[in-house]
């Protein structure tokens, strides 16, 4: 028997030339700090400015946080709660990908509470402090594959350990997510790529973790992943594609979202982030395809029906002989398809063997996968760093 938990209580307005909409919507507030990336991106592509020409439309004032980093870090989120705090601001916005989003997600921690971020923080050197209340969110992505625009999640570094740790807490589900496809068009094609196996990986290791408990999680997986394999070739084809980018957009910015806030994902995650809080210029979707097909080559032996059903719904069939093989072969098919392997290497990135033992033991001592329903181990994930690292040496 199956069941069904559900909790997803962000508003959405989804597709092509919404943005329009933030016009006349209901926000949930009279003055927004909008965070961006400190590139200078969203200016440049015009869409930071018409954003604030919509929230002028929508007689609502704004500031502009332009210091977001792309691995955002606890002091860039100290330094947006206190302009926030300034400026009288009374909820955020997140305008452009997952860093701009996660850092307007903890800021609207610290504009609601004192102290530090890592007060909060639930692993690791965090404090596990109780979070009473969040300022409210708005997301205006300009990227899909996170799911940050409808889950409770944010990730953020703490420069001093090291450490990237998620904050999963009800307070920061989104009040409002405009998802627009268009804006999705001028994301570069490396980080077309990332982010849409970042969405894979969330809708896999979801379905993976889940082993078919809540009834929700499968269906919003299983649509998910077809949608990924199917339209990440063609947008990795030609970006400009706006029909597979709306679909990609769905299922990475609503359906990957919708999973992660039912069920969580797995240790693949945990060891990806442990790479980018090492290693800041990692970025996110880098860190987990560089250990992808060793990880999931690993995960067959533990749970092969569940990978053999995954293929299954990427388009390979199972094989007796070799039982969890169908996910491992239909990734390598769509990282080949996808010319993805081109663009990331452990040793270009100053990764070294000598620091596998510091990834594997920050990441079961320290962020900890307790929460694993299968055991990896520390010996586990030195042999997926060294098997990862030797692949492409």
């Amino acid at each position: 028997m199956f069941t069904i938990d559900a909790y997803t209580p962000a508003r959405v307005i989804f597709g092509a030339g919404r943005l329009k909409e933030l016009g006349s919507v209901s926000l949930p507030g009279k003055k927004a700090l909008i965070c961006v990336t400190q590139d200078g991106l969203m200016e440049k592509l015009g869409i930071q400015k018409r954003v604030i020409d919509l929230l002028k439309e929508n007689g609502t004032e704004y500031v502009i946080f332009d210091r977001v980093q792309p691995n955002p870090t606890q002091s860039g989120v100290m330094a947006a709660a206190a302009l926030a705090g300034k400026e009288n601001c009374d909820f955020v916005i997140g305008l452009g990908g997952g860093s701009s989003v996660d850092t307007a997600k903890a800021t609207a921690i610290m504009m609601k509470n004192p102290g530090v971020l890592w007060d909060y923080a639930q692993t690791g050197t965090g404090k596990n402090q109780p979070v009473s209340c969040a300022a409210p969110i708005v997301t205006i992505s300009t990227t899909c594959g996170t799911g940050t625009e409808t889950d409770p999640y944010c990730v953020i570094t703490n420069e001093e350990t090291k450490e990237k740790l998620d904050f999963a807490l009800d307070q920061i589900f989104p009040a409002l997510s405009i998802i627009d496809p268009e804006l999705m068009c001028s994301l570069p094609h490396k980080l077309t790529l990332y982010q849409g196996f970042d969405a894979l990986f969330h809708l896999a290791e979801c379905y993976i973790t889940n082993e078919h408990q809540n009834h929700l999680v499968d269906l919003y997986a299983v649509d998910g992943i077809k949608m990924v394999a199917h339209n990440l070739p063609l947008v990795a084809k030609d970006g400009n594609n706006l029909e597979a980018r709306t679909c990609m957009c769905y299922a990475a910015d609503i359906l990957a979202g919708y999973t992660q806030a039912l069920c969580s994902t797995t240790s693949h995650h945990i060891i990806a982030q442990t790479i980018g809080g090492q290693f800041p210029a990692v970025v996110h979707g880098e860190s987990l395809l560089m250990i992808a097909e060793s990880y999931y080559k690993k995960v067959k032996q533990l749970r092969p029906a569940l990978l053999d059903e995954l293929g299954e719904v990427c388009g390979v069939l199972r094989d007796g002989k070799d039982p969890g093989q169908g996910f491992v072969t239909a990734l390598k098919q769509l990282m080949d398809v996808t010319g993805v392997r081109e663009l990331y290497s452990m040793a270009e990135e100053g990764i070294t063997e000598a620091d596998f033992q510091t990834i594997a033991d920050v990441t079961v001592d320290n962020t900890g996968i307790a929460f694993e329903k299968y055991e990896i181990t520390k010996a586990d994930i030195i042999q997926m760093l060294k098997d990862s690292y030797d692949s492409v040496r």
